[in-house]
């Protein structure tokens, strides 16, 4: 999944991530290091996660669609730059700003943009106002978060963590066997995710706008405005700027590329989280219309932090009714509601599939109407035979 957990669990450095083009950050084991511990393939989301029961107080009508939510909260960051800059309503940067600020967090451990090469992603240990809305927008290519855990472990106190779903579970899977990183890690926070494109994604992007990824100094794929507009600064002699509107963007450019187990992925929404933030895409956006979030509680720390975060004027929040999640993010139910048909046609075909406990697939899938169950176990089919899945990929072949 290339979210870098197994590079920070191997105590022996027999682990390096390399970014595949056309299939995203994977690791690559140099087997002299290797002392077979199994640590990495403990902390591995892509393997296998598995819920614990729900607490009753969690919402009855979202449990089997969404995990485990107490609250559902649509707004936005009361600070007018972060709500601006923000993919959404900046809630995310928001809350993370107050837990730095009053909360005494060491940092906030998330991804930005490499400053002297803007087309990669690295970790970034934020202290500061300054540093988080550098960071601010989403980063639709390649991200390993969790490859830097250690600054969590290192820190003098409690952290925040800001990633995808799949980074937050790998986190909770090395929290449970590191007891040191377990102890500094004060809040995570996840944003809703319908996939990591490959960086052969971005690469198809700039070719549609005819520049060559040597000319960019730098690429905001979202924010400044909501959802904001995919913006390519380049430099062609003098500076330049191209644009294209988020929706072409992503809908018919960046979603096709993206990794083959975030097709398979059951939680689009930070189920692990404290707090999970996305978009409230129930309503038509205005034009010009600032950012606004919709922010999930999953746990009493998530309950805690944020009420506290909305009394000290950091974030403005109104409650939402649980029938919005499902009106905001129809396409990330859609994949939920199809996964266990896609991976019982893999399971015929002998083809390896992860371990998910806890999310409910059947009953989800029983949600389908009879004509959309058969096209979630044909259409896989379709696409095992065509693109030859049966059989393994050789991609670090030579290396």
């Amino acid at each position: 999944m290339g979210c870098g957990a197994c590079k920070y669990a191997c105590a022996n450095e027999a682990i390096t991530l390399i970014d595949i083009p056309e299939r995203g950050i994977r690791p690559n084991v140099d087997g002299s290091k290797c002392q077979r511990c199994g640590n990495c393939l403990r902390v591995c989301p892509g393997i296998e996660i598995s819920h614990q029961p729900f607490d009753n107080q969690t919402i009855p009508e979202l449990r089997r669609a969404w995990g485990p939510v107490l609250e559902l909260w649509e707004g936005y960051a009361a600070d007018a730059e972060i709500r601006y800059k923000g993919s959404s309503g900046g809630a995310a940067t928001g809350l993370a700003l107050y837990c730095l600020e009053k909360e005494q967090a060491s940092g906030v451990l998330h991804i930005g943009a490499k400053p002297e090469a803007p087309l990669q992603n690295v970790p970034v240990l934020s202290k500061s106002k300054e540093e988080l809305l550098a960071c601010t927008g989403s980063r639709y290519s390649p991200a390993v978060p969790c490859e830097k855990l250690n600054w969590i472990k290192e820190s003098d106190a409690p952290c925040i963590f800001i990633g995808k779903p799949c980074d937050v579970a790998a986190l909770r899977k090395s929290q449970a066997i590191k007891p040191a990183l377990d102890n500094k890690v004060g809040l995570t926070i996840s944003i809703f995710c319908a996939g990591t494109p490959a960086t052969r994604g971005t690469m198809k992007l700039l070719e549609t706008l005819s520049i060559e990824p040597d000319e960019v100094q730098e690429i905001r794929y979202r924010g400044c405005g909501w959802p904001g507009m995919t913006t390519v600064k380049f430099q062609r002699g003098d500076s330049q700027i191209r644009e294209i509107s988020y929706e072409e963007a992503w809908g018919n450019i960046l979603s096709n590329y993206t990794q083959f187990r975030c097709r398979l992925c059951p939680d689009s929404t930070g189920e692990f989280a404290d707090i999970s933030c996305g978009d409230p895409w129930y309503r038509e956006i205005k034009p010009d219309e600032p950012g606004w979030s919709l922010v999930l509680v999953r746990t009493e720390r998530g309950h805690r932090i944020l009420q506290k975060a909305m009394e000290a004027g950091y974030i403005k929040l109104e409650k939402a009714r649980p029938a919005v999640l499902a009106a905001s993010q129809k396409a990330l139910l859609n994949k939920r509601r199809n996964l266990w048909g896609r991976m019982l046609a893999m399971r015929l075909m002998r083809i390896p599939v992860p371990h998910f406990e806890g999310f409910s697939l059947f009953s989800n899938w029983r949600e389908l109407s009879v004509s959309g169950k058969a096209r979630s176990i044909a259409g896989t089919f379709k696409r095992i035979i065509q693109r030859n899945w049966t059989k393994p990929l050789k991609i670090l072949q030579g290396k």
